[in-house]
């Protein structure tokens, strides 16, 4: 739980802060954008714009009806006049007007022809503005005025658009403070639930593994020996896991190893003291039994009871033999480990027994090739030795026999498999152990010394069935560990 809490957390604030930026950089442009239209708005004032250009018409206007009222029409020519344009018109007459500008004729023709009302004069005729006043006096109607070029409608109607614009832009900015706030927070909710997911998945993807690996680890040392473990992970879930896989396969060998000296340094301390037990009365008893057949032949009763002489001097040499065997476990030498070529050794035991083995269907599987390994070659000798000689031992003529070894990048091993005597499992599994023997006269020594040979070289010692097959195979360190 905690770990999901830290990655959730972690996953938010790596999402937070690229949002706050950017928010940060959307305030940012947007209080700029607004400073700039500030600015602008407050530079070109088009509402103060038009606003003087409408007082200047109104003061026009004024001024026009003032002039208006001031001058004699009847005796007024155009070189008098103060205005740019004036019109008269009589009841019953087209009006006529008078002008100090040279208007376009068809602006012209629609300032002739035009009614005009006592009031204020305000009218655009193709783009020119015309501003004044209209009175009535007498029969006539008397209008006059000022003219607007049409560059200044279009500063008017430019200054119009912007003021326009301004005041939508100012509309719309409330909208969109209000767009960006419920976006950002749209967006942190969105953050909020996906970090939320995610933390699950991969903290689901990192403790689901490791609750695996902690129950196996707990069963590993409360003393059992789990099977191998699958779990889905990241990459380096999955080398953890091959590394505990492989610590428990080292871990049972170790253990396998382990039982094996502790059993064969159990029995080399009674064979240490059956030797010694043997050794003591067997050599009085040497020296009695020849005391007495030498007796015997001076009397002439040998040939009464040479039978029985014989018979006590077979056993007598038997526990002799036993006697060293015993000692042979209970003295074995250290090894002597130096460098030598492995296959070469095997390729020269087979050739030293390929008299008895062609008594046999015989196949060797020796790679040609040498390979150095560092051991006792003397030991592993003697261990391939007595494996080929319990072979032979327990295989008919014409069955087979086969030996063969091979490599690994960090081991050698050596296997020997016969055809024979079908043998039980429960013999099998008590091959290893000492005294214990299938064959009349078998001291059962051989296999556990061989076993305490390859338990000294780090490696182990098998014996298995395989269909009619038995195979046994010796695997240990091409390098020996400093």
């Amino acid at each position: 739980m905690r770990l999901r809490t830290r990655i959730f957390r972690r996953l938010v604030l790596f999402a937070l802060i690229p949002s706050i930026i950017i928010t940060a950089a959307a305030v940012y442009f947007m209080s700029e954008v607004i400073d700039q239209t500030s600015v602008w708005l407050s530079v070109s004032s088009p509402d103060r714009t038009i606003n003087s250009m409408r007082l200047i018409e109104t003061r026009l206007q004024e001024t026009a009806r003032q002039y208006l009222q001031t001058i004699d029409f009847e005796i007024l020519t155009q070189s008098d006049s103060l205005v740019d344009w004036w019109v008269v018109s009589r009841k019953g007459q087209i009006a006529t007007s008078l002008s100090v500008l040279v208007l376009p004729p068809q602006v012209d023709s629609v300032f002739k022809a035009g009614s005009y009302e006592p009031g204020m004069v305000h009218r655009v005729i193709d783009g020119y503005l015309m501003v004044g006043a209209c009175l009535e006096r007498g029969d006539s109607t008397i209008a006059c005025g000022y003219i607007f070029e049409r560059e200044y409608l279009n500063g008017f109607q430019a200054a119009s658009a912007t003021l326009k614009e301004s005041r939508r832009f100012q509309n719309l900015m409330p909208g969109f403070i209000l767009f960006l706030v419920v976006s950002g927070a749209t967006v942190l909710v969105l953050i909020i639930v996906i970090a939320y997911f995610l933390s699950r998945r991969l903290s689901a993807s990192v403790t689901n593994p490791l609750e695996s690996l902690t129950v196996m680890t707990a069963a590993v040392a409360q003393g059992d020996t789990p099977q191998s473990i699958s779990v889905s992970g990241t990459e380096e879930i999955s080398r953890l896991t091959e590394t505990f896989n492989r610590m428990l396969v080292d871990l049972e060998e170790s253990r396998k190893r382990l039982v094996a000296a502790e059993r064969v340094a159990a029995w080399q301390g009674f064979a240490r003291r059956m030797a010694h037990e043997l050794k003591n009365p067997l050599t009085p008893i040497s020296l009695s039994l020849y005391r007495i057949k030498k007796a015997l032949e001076e009397s002439g009763h040998l040939d009464r009871f040479a039978d029985s002489i014989e018979a006590i001097s077979a056993q007598v040499e038997r526990l002799e033999r036993l006697a060293n065997d015993y000692s042979s476990l209970a003295k074995l030498p250290e090894p002597k480990i130096k460098p030598f070529d492995f296959m070469r050794t095997i390729n020269e035991l087979i050739n030293l027994h390929a008299a008895q083995l062609d008594d046999y269907s015989f196949e060797r599987q020796i790679p040609d090739q040498p390979l150095e390994i560092e051991g006792d070659p003397d030991h592993l000798h003697q261990v391939m030795v007595n494996l080929i000689k319990n072979a032979m031992e327990f295989t008919a003529e014409g069955e087979r026999i086969i030996i063969s070894a091979g490599a690994t990048d960090q081991t050698v091993w050596f296997q020997i498999a016969n055809e024979g005597n079908d043998i039980s499992e429960a013999d099998l599994s008590a091959a290893k152990m000492p005294y214990f023997s299938t064959r009349e006269g078998g001291t059962g020594l051989g296999l556990a010394v061989s076993e305490k040979i390859i338990i000294d070289h780090d490696g182990n010692l098998t014996l298995e069935k395989e269909g009619r097959m038995t195979v046994a195979r010796f695997e240990i360190p091409r390098k020996r560990s400093r």
